[in-house]
């Protein structure tokens, strides 16, 4: 049967699967699943033509869902810049928090008006008018604290 009808149901697998080649794999595999159907299970057909293509078309199907299911990916045609891992990495991560450390040592030197400023200013979105109203002092005081503050935090950085 399916060899009389090979280049119909090529074409009917290759309308399904818009691939030569699987509708090949599809045609083969309908071959084996129906040359191991018993002679008992052959009688029961009642229109062989049918079955056959029945059967290939639920291969075709089930080929589909699992080629769907897989999504590989390509890598002959993916670029180089899409599998690069943006994470840093851990030299990186342990060089961030080395500095951290470093930075956060430098604050807690402070007196706690300039830690107190500096949280305001960078934690608490004030501007340094709003900060020498809150702190009673003027907003030019504001500005050298916060220069101190930077300071220290680059000499702790560079030392």
């Amino acid at each position: 049967m399916i060899q009389t009808q090979r280049e119909k149901m090529i074409a009917y697998l290759t309308s399904i699967l818009h691939c030569h080649y699987l509708a090949e794999d599809a045609l083969q595999e309908t071959f084996i699943r129906l040359s191991n159907l018993s002679i008992e299970q052959l009688k029961e057909v009642e229109n062989p033509s049918a079955y056959c293509y029945q059967t290939a078309r639920n291969i075709a199907i089930d080929m589909l869902r699992k080629r769907t299911r897989e999504s590989w990916v390509d890598l002959d045609n993916t670029s180089p810049c899409q599998c690069i891992d943006n994470q840093p990495s851990a030299e990186d991560s342990l060089i961030e928090q080395n500095l951290n450390r470093r930075i956060m040592q430098a604050v807690t030197t402070l007196s706690s008006r300039h830690q107190t400023i500096l949280s305001l200013y960078k934690w608490g979105d004030y501007k340094q008018k709003d900060i020498a109203q809150i702190c009673a002092i003027s907003p030019t005081l504001v500005n050298f604290i916060l220069q101190e503050v930077v300071s220290t935090c680059q000499n702790a950085l560079t030392h």
